[in-house]
């Protein structure tokens, strides 16, 4: 069914669908067609190898100010150690397995004009390779920690005259609560990554345990509302 919304959605943008049918594995598809899809409609999108712990209606808490919120992400790894590069492409890094978002967010909007660019430079170069390695970089999640990151620094969404410098993995490395970026809210770790037994990681009974990832395979269809 990607194929087909994706034909529907972004029948205006044919560079975007000759991206998505150009990659050469399901898990490049996977990973764009969950930024397609909520820059399109926005919603919730989860990996189908993920439990609900805690409704959707409960992941932002209420000083942040629910309806002025336009993005949730969770932070996937924290890495607070000197070799974290040999394990994570990112200091801090955000995972895409669930991401709500309201349609047409900015940082939507950057990852799928990055990724279709990337995509079909790499296909007029002849280099569309099926090779699982890079794919983290190509469409995953340091790519979308990259798209993240970006937006907060933008001065075109930001007011950045009085900032002394930019936001950077500094600012959420160690959180254990919720923080507001903008309209972005940013879950700690635990939230989206409980059990896991590194980065500070809280159990999946923790009160601020919202998804468990079961971490089942690459290419396991989504699930999206």
């Amino acid at each position: 069914m990607a194929e087909h919304l994706i034909r529907l959605l972004y029948s205006a943008i044919p560079d975007v669908l000759e991206a998505y049918l150009s990659m050469p594995l399901p898990i490049l598809k996977a990973d764009f067609f969950r930024y397609l899809i909520l820059l399109a409609r926005g919603g919730v999108y989860t990996d189908i190898d993920t439990v609900a712990l805690k409704p959707t209606t409960e992941w932002v808490p209420e000083p942040l100010g629910l309806k002025s919120v336009g993005l949730v992400i969770g932070i996937e790894a924290d890495p607070d150690r000197a070799d974290w590069a040999r394990w994570y492409s990112r200091r801090i890094q955000f995972c895409q397995w669930t991401i709500k978002a309201k349609p047409g967010h900015p940082v939507l909007v950057d990852i799928v004009t990055n990724i279709t660019a990337e995509t079909l430079k790499r296909k007029r170069e002849g280099n569309l390779k099926p090779s699982h390695e890079g794919v983290v970089e190509w469409t995953g999640p340091a790519v979308w920690t990259d798209a993240v990151f970006s937006y907060f620094n933008d001065p075109e969404f930001f007011d950045t005259t009085g900032s002394t410098g930019n936001i950077t993995f500094k600012d959420f490395t160690g959180m254990r609560n919720s923080k507001k970026v903008g309209d972005v809210a940013v879950l700690p770790i635990t939230s989206f990554s409980p059990g896991i037994g590194h980065s500070g990681a809280g159990p999946v009974d923790d009160p601020m345990a919202f998804v468990k990832h079961e971490f089942e395979g690459p290419s396991h269809p989504p699930f999206y509302t």
